[in-house]
């Protein structure tokens, strides 16, 4: 029998790897908020030009997801550890307890959008009823999260 990784490791990874991706975001965004205060689609005053905001907003959202994407299923694939999982010493690994592909990560990650609805809430109450403790990404991609 396999030694889950608890709840609690996993939303502590969760959340320094959401800090992680925060940080990541922060740098990219930056430049975009000065760049939009120079073409006037911000002003200090006000909003002067809600079309570029809602496409600066909407590009920054798709930048995102693809960080996210690439930064959970790169190091997931590599180590199965991302930065935040490393801390708490947990990992995922699959059924099997060898290391996922980039395309079973890739699998992993996408689903990350169903089992974090409502807070990751969904995503909770599936792990806890899961007998291998694993949300939809993990069953999509037959992968477990263990102590390291």
């Amino acid at each position: 029998m396999a030694n889950y990784a608890g709840v609690g490791s996993r939303f502590i990874a969760l959340l320094v790897d959401g800090i992680i991706l925060g940080i990541i975001m922060l740098l990219i965004a930056l430049p975009f908020g000065a760049t939009s205060m120079m073409f006037g689609m911000m002003s200090p005053t006000g909003i002067s030009n809600i079309l570029g905001i809602i496409a600066m907003y909407s590009t920054l959202m798709i930048v995102w997801f693809v960080i996210s994407l690439l930064y959970f299923s790169y190091f997931e694939s590599k180590s199965g550890q991302t930065l935040g999982k490393k801390l708490v010493n947990i990992k995922v690994v699959t059924e099997k307890g060898k290391n996922l592909t980039f395309g079973t990560a890739l699998i992993r990650t996408i689903l990350r959008i169903v089992d974090g609805q409502a807070g990751y809430l969904l995503g909770l109450i599936i792990i806890l009823i899961s007998d291998k403790k694993q949300r939809l990404g993990d069953m999509a991609a037959k992968s477990i999260v263990v102590k390291a």
